[in-house]
């Protein structure tokens, strides 16, 4: 995985992590930077972690990240009430930095299956395979599908399909786990 990070993006991901580990908040790195460490790497600027506290909890994380220089996107907090509770924004280096907390049983139950990934001489804690594909097919944009199909491309032979049948029958999304299987 060494050299897969751009310069400001390893700095930021760096930090963020590290604030992480102070607080002792277990997190997993999710999203784009995740799939650049398994799928197809595609080029972004921003990183997004999923961290296993609750929703007080979330906010004491987003005071502490605040404390440390980084700067919380209030106009973005105002613009999407919904998610209040379950996500901060943040805006450091250039870079968006989104801090998601679980919203459901899934969510809470990734963190049982992360694993770890060094990426540019670093180690970080990354969601694994098959969650990754269905957090993917949860949110179900054209871009999601799209880095759904990379991860299951390159990881198809060691994936657990028994698993990923069982969540997407929980969760709602068998039929979009069967039509990317089917590709």
């Amino acid at each position: 995985m060494n050299g897969i990070l751009e310069g400001s993006i390893a700095a930021v991901l760096e930090r963020i992590v590290a604030c992480f580990r102070r607080e002792r908040v277990p997190y997993l790195l999710i999203g784009a930077w995740a799939l650049a460490a398994l799928g197809r790497p595609r080029a972004t600027t921003d990183v997004d972690f999923l961290v296993l506290v609750n929703e007080e909890n979330l906010g004491r994380l987003g005071e502490r990240m605040t404390q440390a220089g980084m700067a919380l996107d209030e106009t973005w907090l105002q613009w999407n009430p919904t998610l209040r509770g379950f996500q901060l924004r943040f805006q450091i280096s250039g870079a968006t930095v989104d801090v998601l907390r679980p919203r459901d049983e899934h969510d809470q139950q990734v963190f049982r299956r992360k694993r770890k990934r060094r990426m540019d001489g670093r180690t970080y804690w990354v969601v694994c395979p098959e969650d990754f594909i269905l957090q993917k097919l949860k949110v179900g944009r054209p871009r999601d599908f799209e880095d759904a199909l990379s991860v299951l491309e390159r990881s198809e032979k060691s994936l657990d399909k028994r698993y990923l049948q069982r969540w997407a029958g929980r969760i709602g999304i068998s039929a979009e786990l069967e039509y990317i299987l089917s590709l």
